[in-house]
């Protein structure tokens, strides 16, 4: 594309590539494109202040003018579906600002260019579903002594946001709706169905990078903390195979139990969560034949060369890793249990020997 491209000539260019494609319906839908937009949103450069020769902000946005305009066909051609153009309303809107803008600085025009980064800033932001979640109901104004111009005692209750979280805790996994201070990061709740506490914390999302390994991924989380100008970043291994879809400004809850564990990570923008499970847990093996027992090597080499490339194997991946730790806990506490595990396990792994998983 040109440096010298106009807006409506992006956006005809869009339109026409949207009349030609089918990009499926649902909410996968809307998030995979949700999630593209956010990506292109943190890589489009504030517009330079002044002119100069080489500007490197012209050229960044002269490279994802294609980009924008593949993101901006397939938000449209979603947005043909009744079902779906609600959702994708205020993005396209942001998208458009945004076009105008790469347009506009691609090309120079350094005043048209600022006019639509910062309409395309305040777009971003509204299209966002957080901003909805964490918005506040309206709420009397504060209390103030009319004589010093101070404020006085304020008995106007912290703002709060309504969301649903699942207890961490082994055993319960109940789903709840929950209301977290939105000007604290971390915040302590108690399960209402198994009574025991867990930890939360809540930020925004600010960058994701996702480490592929042999037999897990590792995650590396920035974020945002709610109620404060902190940054922070989690990491850790993850080895169920799990897909996360997240964007950048998705609200994030990150569930700990009491003992500091992380057990669950949870997107509260689109109401997806992420057991994690360690790389190294093989559960119900661990309890039959002990940690570092060279029969789990067997186990694991399974589950990473066979079971991680199929769909089906993929599925009974997961569910293992939700609902193994019950299960070990509930054989470790059954010596007979345990024997007859053993047993099976052992007439499992002498077949995955001879097929050469060792």
């Amino acid at each position: 594309m040109s440096a010298g491209l106009q807006p409506e000539e992006l956006f005809q260019a869009a339109r026409t590539r949207a009349a030609q494609m089918d990009v499926g319906r649902g909410d996968a839908v809307v998030e995979r494109i949700r999630a593209s937009a956010s990506a292109l949103f943190t890589r489009i450069p504030e517009p330079p202040v002044y002119r100069r020769a080489e500007d490197p902000s012209r050229k960044a946005a002269q490279a994802l003018l294609p980009e924008m305009e593949k993101v901006l066909a397939e938000a449209l051609a979603a947005g043909r579906d009744p079902s779906m153009a609600p959702a994708l309303e205020k993005l396209v809107a942001a998208l458009l600002a945004h076009g105008e803008a790469l347009c506009h600085t691609a090309g120079g025009r350094l005043e048209a260019a600022e006019t639509a980064w910062r309409r395309a800033q305040e777009l971003e932001r509204a299209a966002h579903p957080t901003r909805h979640l964490v918005t506040s109901p309206p709420r009397p104004p504060p209390v103030f002594d009319k004589t010093s111009g101070g404020s006085r005692y304020d008995p106007r209750p912290a703002p709060q946001a309504s969301v649903k979280l699942v207890c961490p805790n082994t055993g319960c996994k109940r789903v709840g709706d929950y209301a977290f201070l939105t000007n604290h990061a971390y915040n302590r709740f108690v399960c209402p169905v198994c009574g025991t506490p867990f930890l939360a914390y809540f930020g925004e999302l600010r960058g994701l990078e996702v480490e592929v390994r042999r037999s897990s991924k590792r995650y590396f989380f920035t974020v945002d903390e709610v109620g404060s100008t902190n940054s922070s970043r989690i990491e850790f291994e993850e080895a169920s195979g799990q897909e996360f879809p997240a964007a950048r400004r998705d609200l994030l809850g990150f569930l700990y139990t009491e003992a500091r564990e992380l057990k669950v990570v949870v997107n509260l923008t689109n109401q997806r969560l992420m057991w994690v499970s360690p790389a190294s847990s093989c559960f119900v093996a661990t309890v039959a034949f002990g940690e570092g027992a060279p029969e789990l090597v067997a186990f694991r080499a399974y589950r990473d060369d066979v079971l991680r490339k199929s769909v089906l194997g993929r599925g009974f991946i997961r569910g293992y890793y939700r609902f193994g730790p019950d299960v070990a806990r509930w054989v470790s506490r059954r010596p007979v249990a345990r024997s007859g595990v053993r047993w099976m396990l052992r007439q499992v792994h002498d077949r995955l020997t001879r097929g050469g998983f060792s």
